[in-house]
């Protein structure tokens, strides 16, 4: 007999009968005069009982309106208190297959698009939202249900999934392609599977203690929680995000946190504040694994933080595969390459690196992209992969180093990633501004800010007396309809990131293209000042 097939909420009450007074979660609490006291910790029961009382509330709520188990339900919310989580998983426990969006999106008329194209039937938003939700479906505002008498209200069965292919949750790309995200469906086999590469990464397992990431918007904590609940791990809500310094100090000391994960740009700017703050630095020292990711941490901090004895793990991920690799670690030779998750099926194949910056790539190493073939159990659904072969192609290069370890060498295409380690479009951007502003303002145009917070677009005038700053601003106002689609890390929304620069700065390859990563480096001061401004 097959084994029955598991989802995040199967997961959730099957730990909460084995372990109901485990933690589960332990989330902010703050006083009547707004201070900040502490966490609250809350046991996998209690988890399970809030999770099915917000299923009592929406299965009333959504049923008044026609919407049936099995429908798509649209969540628009911030994702960073435990309310958003428990609106979530009590969405996901009603028999809904919940669509989230990030609060980083904030045009009505592609979400609408989104909604319409998953065939969603209604669409619950965060109160202070609800006037920017124009789309097609009701529109429920969300609220706190925690303190409300619903034990009354009917419960269905926990729903379990008939194919390793049916959706459990509906996620979308970090970046917009042609205007708009993609939808990610996360169906129950790769879920499972998400799991399981979720425990090879965690070290402790039931011990883990493990501070949040990002949003429950983003599904990189979505995996998170899911992972670390399966193993009978608890996750704390810090109340800031990213966290700060003075929280993982008092995460650590006095709330058990033995596993942080933080994005990479994040991480450095901790890593800079323990070189002098002893206390910190003991905290960094006492973790069981610092997991970093997103992009790739600066070498001087990487070198410093492993000096001082801190256990690093690098992971690399994407939306639509989560974990795809992860660094030996230890303290050898090998500790930071990486290597593929076990259980993974993965080609990586030669590319021509012809057209890339030959700055970024020696003449002696041999780029390859990894592709993910369609047995592995996280290539993503169909849609998303090639036609005719039905591999996922990621985009992501790599060199071999040793065999089966490998190093990161960025993307063979138009994508770069930002501080938030979300994605951006460059290529789109400067289409979009070269169709506005080429027949009479600009020659030349390039999109840069890797690792910053948002893009900058740097431009050659057509005339050679350009005033700079009125150029800057009327270049904006002539795009400013194409960025307000966007997501907000994918936009420019200031004349601030319009820099124009003298005739002949941008220089051409042989083919006629510009190198973006040398412009990048060639104007890094001046990028600098811009953001620091900001």
């Amino acid at each position: 007999m097959a084994p029955q097939l598991k989802t995040h909420i199967t997961h959730l009450v099957e730990v909460a009968s084995k372990h109901p007074d485990r933690p589960a979660l332990k989330v902010p609490r703050l006083s009547d005069k707004g201070t900040f006291p502490g966490y609250e910790t809350l046991s996998f029961a209690q988890f399970l009982g809030d999770v099915e009382n917000s299923a009592r509330y929406w299965t009333r709520e959504l049923s008044k309106i026609g919407v049936k188990q099995g429908d798509v339900v649209g969540l628009w919310l911030k994702g960073l208190s435990y309310l958003d989580g428990l609106v979530i998983w009590g969405i996901s426990r009603a028999g809904f297959t919940p669509q989230i969006f990030s609060v980083k999106l904030t045009s009505g008329e592609v979400i609408s698009t989104l909604l319409d194209g998953a065939n969603a039937k209604a669409f619950l938003v965060e109160p202070s939202w609800i006037d920017k939700a124009k789309v097609n479906v009701p529109t429920i505002p969300i609220v706190d249900k925690r303190f409300m008498d619903l034990d009354h209200l009917p419960l269905a069965p926990v729903w379990v999934p008939s194919s390793d292919r049916d959706v459990v949750t509906i996620y979308h790309s970090s970046g917009s392609t042609s205007g708009m995200p993609k939808s990610i469906p996360v169906t129950v086999g790769w879920l499972d599977f998400c799991i399981i590469k979720m425990q090879e990464l965690l070290k402790q397992k039931e011990e883990t203690v493990i501070a949040a990431n990002g949003t429950f918007a983003h599904p990189a904590i979505f995996m998170i929680t899911t992972g670390v609940h399966a193993s009978v791990g608890s996750i704390i809500l810090p109340k800031e995000m990213p966290c700060g310094s003075s929280e993982i100090k008092l995460m650590v000391k006095e709330y058990g946190l033995n596993s942080l994960f933080m994005y990479s740009s994040y991480l450095a700017d901790r890593l800079r504040d323990a070189h002098s703050d002893p206390e910190l630095l003991r905290a960094f020292q006492s973790l069981d694994e610092v997991i970093f990711g997103g992009l790739p941490l600066e070498q001087e901090e990487a070198s410093w933080a492993r000096a001082q004895g801190m256990k690093m793990k690098e992971v690399f991920a994407s939306t639509e595969l989560g974990v795809l690799m992860r660094s030996v670690g230890g303290n050898g030779p090998d500790s930071t390459l990486l290597q593929p998750m076990n259980g993974t099926s993965y080609k990586l194949l030669p590319i021509n690196s012809g057209n890339l910056d030959e700055k970024e790539v020696s003449a002696s190493e041999q780029l390859l992209e990894l592709v993910v073939s369609t047995e592995s159990r996280d290539c993503p659904v169909p849609a998303l992969c090639n036609k005719e072969t039905g591999n996922f192609h990621t985009g992501d290069l790599f060199v071999e180093v040793k065999p089966g370890l490998y190093e990161s060498r960025g993307r063979n295409d138009d994508w770069i990633k930002m501080s938030s380690a979300l994605r951006c479009d460059t290529l789109a951007i400067e289409q979009n501004i070269m169709e506005k502003c080429a027949f009479d303002l600009i020659d030349r145009v390039v999109v840069v800010g890797s690792g910053r917070p948002s893009p900058a677009v740097l431009v050659e005038p057509k005339a050679e007396q350009a005033d700079p700053l009125s150029l800057s601003k009327e270049i904006l106002r002539r795009i400013t309809p194409f960025h307000e689609r966007r997501y907000m890390h994918e936009r420019i929304d200031h004349a601030r990131y319009v820099i124009v620069l003298p005739h002949g700065s941008l220089s051409k390859t042989a083919k006629g293209s510009v190198q973006r990563k040398l412009v990048e480096r060639t104007f890094q001061t001046q990028l600098d000042q811009v953001y620091a401004s900001a």
